[in-house]
C-alpha cells in the first residue's frame, strides 16, 4: 500500500523548501510529496509534506495560522526585506527606546494591510515575483489584509530585537520587520525566521532530515506519518446524520436539518471538516452561513457546499 500521510519536517537554514521535498522524495523513493508553503532558504522551522495521497490537501494546510521566532536588524535595509539582499541603506548608530519600541510592534497587533516582498513567490499576471526581481523589474503590488494575533517582545540587544508572532497565513515577517522599521525611522530587516507552528504542527515534534532518514532505514517510517483527518485538526468540524453520508460522499450540498452539529465560531466562507456517524472524515466543505446564525436557519438550505471529498483517504 502506497504511503500516505503528513510529515512534520524541521527545515534546515539554507536549504530552500524544494530541496527538502527533494530529499523525502529519495528516502521515500516516491514522487509524490509536496510542501505546503515555502520557507525562504535562511529561514528554519516547521515545514509539513504532504505523502502520497495526502498531497490531495496541501492547499489546504497552507491555509492555517502560523507562529514565528523573528530576529529583526535594526538601522540596515536590503532589496529583498533581509539579511541576504543588498544593502540599500545604512545607520551606523541605531537609538531606539525600548519603550518607543514596544509601543510600535504592539501598533502592529489586529488585522493590517501588507505589501508582499518583490522578492517573494506571489505571483502577479501569472510570473512569481522574485523572478521579475531578478530581472530587474519592479511591478506596484496591492497590499493584502492579514492579521497578527499576538506579538511579544522577547529581547532587544540593539541593533538586534527578537520577537514572537502569531498571525494569519499570508502574513510575511519581512514585509513586517520593514514596515516595523519604517516607524522607528532606522529602517530594518529580517535577520533570522522560525516557524514554531503551522496549523496543528509544531517544531518540538518536528523530524530533522537526519532523524527522518534513520527512522527510513529502520522500516518505521509509517509510525511518524500524521493521517490525513489529524493533519486538518486546525479546521472547525462539522457532523451529519448517518443517513446523509452518501449524499457527501457524491459531493453534494448539506442542508441544514442533516448536520448534528455547526460550531458557532465558524464564519460564512470558511472551511470545516464534515465527519460521518463514526467521527470518520467524509469531505472538506465551505460554509455559506455562519454558526451564530444556524439555529435560524431553515432545514432545507443548504448551509455547505462540498470543497473536496476525502471519504476514504
Amino acid at each position: 500500500m502506497e504511503l500516505s500521510g503528513v510529515l512534520n519536517i524541521n527545515k534546515p537554514g539554507g536549504m530552500t523548501s524544494h530541496d527538502v521535498v527533494d530529499v523525502v522524495r529519495r528516502l521515500l523513493k516516491m514522487r509524490r510529496v509536496g510542501h505546503t508553503g515555502t520557507l525562504d532558504p535562511r529561514a528554519t522551522g516547521v515545514l509539513p509534506l504532504c505523502i502520497g495521497r495526502a498531497t490531495r490537501i496541501a492547499q489546504f494546510l497552507t491555509q492555517a495560522d502560523k507562529e514565528y521566532l523573528i530576529t529583526m536588524r535594526l538601522g540596515i535595509t536590503t532589496d529583498t526585506l533581509d539579511a541576504d539582499g543588498k544593502v540599500l541603506s545604512q545607520t551606523d548608530h541605531v537609538d531606539v527606546d525600548p519603550a518607543r519600541l514596544r509601543e510600535v510592534l504592539e501598533s502592529f497587533v489586529g488585522e493590517i494591510q501588507q505589501v508582499p516582498p518583490l522578492f517573494s513567490a506571489k505571483k502577479h499576471h501569472g510570473e512569481r515575483l522574485y523572478r521579475l526581481a531578478r530581472r530587474g523589474e519592479t511591478v506596484e503590488r496591492q497590499p493584502i489584509a492579514v492579521r497578527i494575533y499576538e506579538l511579544t517582545l522577547l529581547e532587544y540587544d540593539s541593533p538586534f530585537v527578537r520577537f514572537s508572532v502569531s498571525c494569519s497565513k499570508g502574513t510575511y515577517a519581512r514585509s513586517l520587520c520593514d514596515d516595523v522599521g519604517r516607524i522607528l525611522g532606522c529602517g530594518a530587516h529580517l535577520y533570522a525566521l522560525t516557524r514554531v507552528r503551522s496549523g496543528r504542527f509544531v517544531v518540538d515534534d518536528a523530524l530533522t532530515l537526519e532523524r527522518l532518514e534513520q527512522i527510513v532505514a529502520e522500516g518505521r517510517i509509517r509510525d511518524v506519518l500524521i493521517p490525513i483527518g489529524e493533519a486538518l485538526g486546525h479546521l472547525p468540524m462539522v457532523r451529519i446524520h448517518p443517513e446523509s453520508s452518501r449524499g457527501v460522499v457524491q459531493g453534494g450540498g448539506m442542508a441544514a436539518g442533516t448536520l448534528l452539529s455547526f460550531p458557532v465560531e465558524v464564519e460564512k466562507g470558511d472551511l470545516v471538516r464534515v465527519l460521518g456517524y463514526r467521527r470518520q472524515l467524509l469531505s472538506l466543505a465551505e460554509a455559506t452561513v455562519a454558526g451564530r446564525e444556524f439555529s435560524a436557519v431553515d432545514p432545507r438550505r443548504i448551509v455547505l457546499k462540498p470543497v473536496r471529498v476525502l471519504a476514504g483517504q
